[in-house]
């Protein structure tokens, strides 16, 4: 089955990725190096991969909106959260299918590469059980039950038990650098079809010289595209808010095994590894406080402003406020107050006094009643008159 509508093949088919895209999406299903015959030439992969290559994924409001959000979400749980920045390369999800032979793990909606909570939890679980060394026997099991849960049967629990702490996905704070990389495995024949040797002995072996993982293979070049840098919010809570020391020991380990072990795949060339960015962290929290402040003081102005209105004593003033004071915008508000001007020099003597009134207000407050353009002036002067100015 063609997987574009019609309209969009052949010499319609999209050749770059718009630049607003999720360049996940693009990257994942709009393959476009076949041919008529559905063949690659050579070079097809490296040039799908490399057309990526230098770019910036993810849009810089919708993740610091992500951001902020997930942020709130862990301060209300009570947990707690560190920015991590990579060292070198990171990637993340090769092992998914993909025409070029190895995928990349993309956020849904975000697109931008991402790790996701359960990756987490499994990669803290493989710091706790094996290569914490400060940790017992006794407490590395009682980490791995607490933690981890338990599962009745195995490795001597007794019961079945959720763990004690929520893991959250690990977001970029900030646009992707993205980078085309290539790997150059040797021993192909070998992971494919060395299962199928029977015997290991020396005779046998040799009587199969291209399976064997040998270093006089020719290597095989596999592009794939990763991640240049960039830097992620971690977060872990504990499911019952007043245990907040148990968050932040998994935090602290979290940020061990991040630098380490490292996350996402090839971690043993140096990929995937993480230092945290205390700077940007705190940051973070600030913007975070002045978007909270921003927020509140918004909502103030808000009950101000209704609790004007409610005060107002009559129909017409409270038509005035609610053009005047209550609009979306200063352009809105100032467009009602000219439509109002001509109002009043239509309306009887004391409507016309109490609309002058409120726009004599209305121009001081937005301080255009002094000054200004040779309409604005023009404008006062017809309150003025009204006035008696």
């Amino acid at each position: 089955m063609i997987p574009l509508y019609q309209s969009l093949q052949g010499d319609n088919a999209p050749k770059t990725p718009h630049k607003d895209c999720h360049l996940g999406l693009w990257y994942t299903r709009f393959f476009n190096r076949y041919n008529a015959q559905w063949t690659l030439k050579d070079t097809a992969k490296q040039e799908w991969v490399s057309s990526l290559a230098n770019k910036r994924c993810g849009d810089a409001t919708t993740l610091e909106q992500q951001t902020l959000r997930l942020l709130r979400l862990v301060n209300a749980l009570e947990g707690q959260i560190a920015v991590c920045k990579t060292t070198w390369h990171f990637a993340t999800g090769l092992g998914l299918p993909h025409p070029v032979e190895n995928g990349l793990a993309w956020h849904p909606t975000l697109g931008v590469p991402f790790l996701a909570g359960s990756a987490m939890k499994g990669l803290l679980r493989a710091w706790v059980e094996v290569w914490d060394d400060s940790l017992s026997d006794e407490e590395r099991l009682q980490r791995r039950r607490t933690w981890f849960g338990m599962v009745k049967g195995e490795e001597g629990d007794e019961q079945d038990q959720a763990g004690k702490l929520i893991f959250f996905d690990v977001i970029p704070i900030e646009p992707v650098g993205l980078t085309a990389d290539i790997m150059t495995p040797h021993y192909g024949k070998w992971y494919e079809q060395g299962h199928e040797i029977k015997g290991h002995d020396m005779a046998t072996l040799l009587q199969h010289p291209e399976r064997l993982p040998a270093d006089w293979h020719e290597p095989v070049p596999v592009p794939f595209l990763a991640v240049k840098h960039a830097q992620f919010l971690v977060a872990v809570a504990a499911r019952d808010a007043k245990k907040k020391e148990l968050a932040n020991a998994a935090l602290e380990s979290m940020i061990a095994a991040l630098h380490w072990i490292g996350a996402g795949a090839k971690t043993a060339a140096g990929y995937g590894h993480f230092v945290r960015n205390e700077t940007a962290e705190n940051d973070l929290r600030q913007k975070q406080q002045q978007k909270e402040e921003e927020k509140k003081n918004a909502a103030k102005k808000a009950a101000k402003k209704t609790q004007i209105l409610a005060e107002l004593s009559s129909d017409l003033e409270r038509e005035l406020h609610k053009d005047l004071f209550n609009a979306p915008n200063q352009s809105i508000a100032e467009a009602n107050a000219t439509e109002w001007l001509d109002k009043m020099e239509k309306r009887k003597a004391d409507e016309a006094q109490e609309i002058a009134g409120m726009l004599k207000t209305f121009y001081t407050d937005i301080d255009k009643w002094k000054g200004g353009s040779k309409k604005q002036k023009e404008k006062v002067k017809r309150v003025k008159k009204v006035l008696g100015l």
